[in-house]
């Protein structure tokens, strides 16, 4: 990787940190009312963004398609992530969350017919002991582990 990759990769993690706490911390106040917010700022950042590389307007039509999209794709999936911080608080839903794309790339391989990376297989074994212990809030025993805990 060059860089400035390297660099923007870092910078979106801090951003999605840094997003990620400021939900958690409205995660009490209205799902609705904070889908709306993020929905606008989300919005209104991208179409500067766009503006300023010099893109143009698409038809009306497809600019519909696109809001329902996002409505279904950000704006259900924002809902239901801080309902679910209210719930079950900001570990376990992360977890949950976190997991997500495993549960995706595991039905693509099925619908495409292809096998799985031994990474993917590794990955998939991580995330799914991180969700188990971040879900249960327990872990080994000092019988099942001989690891000092203290």
């Amino acid at each position: 990787m060059k860089p400035a990759q390297v660099a923007f990769c870092r910078a979106a993690c801090v951003c999605w940190g840094f997003e990620n706490n400021c939900t958690r911390r409205m995660s009490q106040k209205d799902a609705g009312q904070i889908v709306v917010i993020k929905g606008l700022c989300s919005g209104c950042g991208s179409l500067l963004l766009a503006l300023a590389v010099g893109e143009t307007f698409p038809e009306p039509g497809f600019i519909a398609l696109t809001m329902l999209l996002g409505f279904v794709a950000y704006g259900l999936s924002i809902f239901f992530y801080v309902r679910a911080q209210r719930e079950l608080g900001a570990a376990k839903t992360s977890a949950y969350y976190a997991i997500a794309p495993f549960i995706g790339t595991g039905l693509s391989l099925l619908l495409f017919r292809q096998r799985p990376s031994v990474s993917f297989l590794v990955a998939l074994a991580i995330m799914a002991a991180g969700t188990y212990f971040a879900s249960t809030e327990g872990r080994p025993s000092r019988k099942a582990c001989p690891l000092r805990w203290d």
